[in-house]
């Protein structure tokens, strides 16, 4: 999704917001039209999302996420750099067995055009 305006953290915070809502929704469809996905590894973006909350899911001996919580949104910013990456949006979605999937955004682009990307989608697990 193309990002216009500021990259401050209240903003890119809300995306995640957004997007968290959206997985934990079931809503998969909306968030790979609203912010792709960039593991898709050649497969259809909904299906690569479906697929990866699976797995995850699996690992985590879970069944489904349960509806966000009112937690914000971890943002932080790269230092100037020549990939293009601008910030990371970390948000943490809780599963019915107490476990936790993160769900990264990644913003990259120049000061011409910038983006928001779903970058993944991985379990938590302590050690």
């Amino acid at each position: 999704m193309q990002l216009y305006g500021s990259l401050d953290t209240k903003t890119l915070a809300a995306l995640g917001v957004e997007a968290l809502r959206l997985l934990c929704d079931g809503n998969i469809a909306d968030l790979a039209d609203r912010f792709g996905y960039a593991l898709t590894y050649q497969r259809e973006p909904v299906r690569a999302i479906q697929d990866d909350l699976n797995s995850c899911l699996a690992e985590l001996g879970a069944t489904s996420l349960l509806p966000p919580l009112d937690s914000t949104p971890k943002v932080k910013y790269f230092k100037p750099n020549d990939t293009g990456l601008l910030a990371v949006v970390e948000c943490l979605a809780l599963t019915d067995k107490g476990t936790r999937v993160l769900v990264e955004l990644i913003v990259a682009g120049s000061d011409v055009e910038k983006h928001v990307t779903l970058e993944g989608i991985s379990a938590v697990t302590i050690t």
